[in-house]
């Protein structure tokens, strides 16, 4: 689950990532950029459209101002969720 400030970047990037058994949930072309609030906001909707099953892994990666960055891998525990 990327930050998602630029579509045409992240169309661009997928691909040359060949992470062929990810899948990657993308909200920018419904919100367009929201900036520190993209990955909470698609990590919702990816939840509410039911895209991760117990023990999922689920990765999200995101970069900011001064090429600060940032990320993290979590299991997914819909008890918990």
């Amino acid at each position: 689950m990327p930050h998602q400030a630029n579509g045409v970047m992240l169309g661009e990037l997928l691909p040359r990532l060949k992470l062929t058994s990810a899948r990657t949930h993308l909200t920018v072309a419904e919100h367009a950029n929201t900036g520190a609030g993209s990955i909470p906001l698609t990590l919702d909707t990816a939840h509410r459209h039911g895209a991760f099953a117990d023990g999922d892994l689920v990765l999200m990666a995101a970069f900011g101002g001064g090429m600060s960055t940032g990320a993290t891998l979590v299991r997914w525990d819909a008890n918990r969720s």
